[in-house]
């Protein structure tokens, strides 16, 4: 990150998350303080995907389980939104911890998404967590409209049943209309998914954490307190 310090990116971060607490609109109050702090497109972007009103973040983490709760449990996975944060912190990208417990990229290119060289690391890190806390079942759901999505669904099925995993990888037109399964646990950074979904878990930052590599992380977890 450059053009702004991070003591003036969380001075930002502070007023836009009080003005979200008033209940002014979102977007409003993000170019009201994206002007007054001169912040360009990329920063308005990290204050966008990181900060939430307190209740709003209150509610997400009331909802979010630890790892070891996959233990027996049927998990869905947005399957692209859950690898392409992956893919952002093996290749050095900056990612957001934000005020709801989520960890979240900024990269922004879900449509352009192919599958590249990361690809297979990403997987492999992601089924490696899910042997520790093996689910009974896991799901990945991934957007078919999206290019390269059956054979990344073929990846993640060659994947699962590498670990003896249960479970399958599926291309679906909406994924987020399949994601919420009050018997299932969700795992996303899709804010409307989080807000819906009876039990949620941070799949991300998990896989993140447990990959033991310096990350490039802004961090809001403490504004949502």
């Amino acid at each position: 990150m450059s053009g702004l310090n991070d003591a003036t990116l969380h001075l930002a971060a502070a007023d836009f998350l009080y003005l979200l607490d008033h209940t002014y609109p979102r977007s409003a109050s993000l170019q009201l303080v994206g002007n007054r702090y001169n912040l360009d497109a990329l920063h308005r972007h990290l204050l966008h995907r990181g900060v939430f009103a307190r209740e709003e973040s209150k509610k997400r983490r009331s909802r979010l389980l630890s790892p070891d709760r996959l233990v027996g449990a049927r998990l869905l996975v947005d399957g692209h939104n859950v690898l392409i944060t992956v893919e952002s912190a093996l290749a050095g990208r900056p990612l957001i911890a934000a005020t709801d417990g989520v960890i979240r990229d900024v990269a922004g290119i879900s449509h352009r998404y192919h599958i590249s060289s990361l690809t297979r690391e990403a997987i492999d890190s992601t089924v490696l967590l899910l042997k520790v806390y093996p689910p009974r079942e896991t799901l990945f759901l991934l957007d078919a409209p999206i290019r390269q999505s059956g054979e990344l669904a073929a990846l993640l099925r060659v994947g699962l049943k590498k670990l003896g995993l249960p479970g399958d990888a599926q291309t679906v037109k909406v994924p987020e209309a399949d994601l919420v399964d009050p018997h299932a646990v969700v795992a996303t950074s899709d804010s409307a998914v989080l807000d819906r979904a009876k039990q949620a878990v941070d799949l991300t930052g998990a896989v993140i954490r447990s990959l033991g590599r310096p990350l490039r992380m802004i961090d809001f977890t403490e504004l949502g307190i």
